[in-house]
């Protein structure tokens, strides 16, 4: 038998996405939730609740529940769309180093006293610099000794692939973009930028099969070289 809440439940997501509510709008509240279909304080909560965590509703302190305006319930699609002709792109391999900055072992998930191996390159199109990466690695993915020739790592992936048979490319990631006015001196020559212009910033994150951190890569790429797509099916 379904539990009284789970029925609730599935009756609000269904109004939800037959479009009853406009994302933003006011939703019902615990008591109209008891007055409607019967049922104690306990059961409304709970059904409101569970909605809440999937996403498909939130709530604001001292006004009321609102439908969410995040798209959860339907299969949202971002792609970056390039630019330029991956043919006339080099890779700029500028150093190499082992680290052990306590932020970085945070990030990779390693203990502190433990080091890793930063790599810094840049990408040019038509030798014009469009973007930096800046690469955090947990040793055990980097062949040692390092290679003097710096080349060798202008593509990550292929070289981990050739290591150590792991493909990256077809692991787990997280990555998140946001606008920024770089601050760095550094940064903003090896982009070309003025103090005045934007880059984005992208971070990402790559696991192994056992969730543990491959890959942790903070990236700037020149405004004019970004441009995202979004696509959303329909329900």
């Amino acid at each position: 038998m379904i539990p009284k809440y789970e029925k609730i439940k599935q009756d609000l997501l269904a109004e939800i996405k037959n479009h009853k509510f406009t994302p933003g709008d006011k939703f019902y509240s615990e008591a109209d939730i008891k007055r409607n279909y019967e049922v104690s304080s306990i059961t409304a909560v709970k059904a409101l609740n569970e909605l809440t965590s999937a996403g498909y509703l939130y709530r604001v302190q001292g006004k009321g529940t609102y439908v969410s305006k995040s798209k959860v319930s339907q299969n949202v699609k971002f792609s970056d769309i390039e630019l330029h002709s991956h043919e006339d792109e080099t890779v700029k391999v500028l150093s190499v180093e082992e680290g052990n900055d306590p932020e970085i072992l945070k990030e990779l998930g390693l203990k502190p006293g433990a080091s890793y191996y930063r790599f810094v390159r840049v990408r040019f199109f038509n030798d014009v610099p469009f973007l930096v990466h800046i690469t955090h690695l947990p040793k055990k993915l980097v062949q040692t000794p390092i290679a003097a020739d710096k080349s060798v790592y202008s593509s990550i992936y292929e070289k981990i692939r050739k290591d150590f048979n792991i493909d990256l490319f077809v692991m787990a990631s997280v990555e998140t973009n946001e606008i920024v006015f770089p601050d760095s001196a550094d940064l903003l020559k090896l982009l070309n930028l003025s103090f005045r212009e934007p880059a984005v910033k992208q971070v990402k994150y790559t696991y192994l099969p056992d969730r543990s951190v491959a890959e942790y890569i903070v990236s700037y790429k020149h405004w004019k070289y970004f441009k995202t797509k979004i696509e959303v099916d329909a329900e």
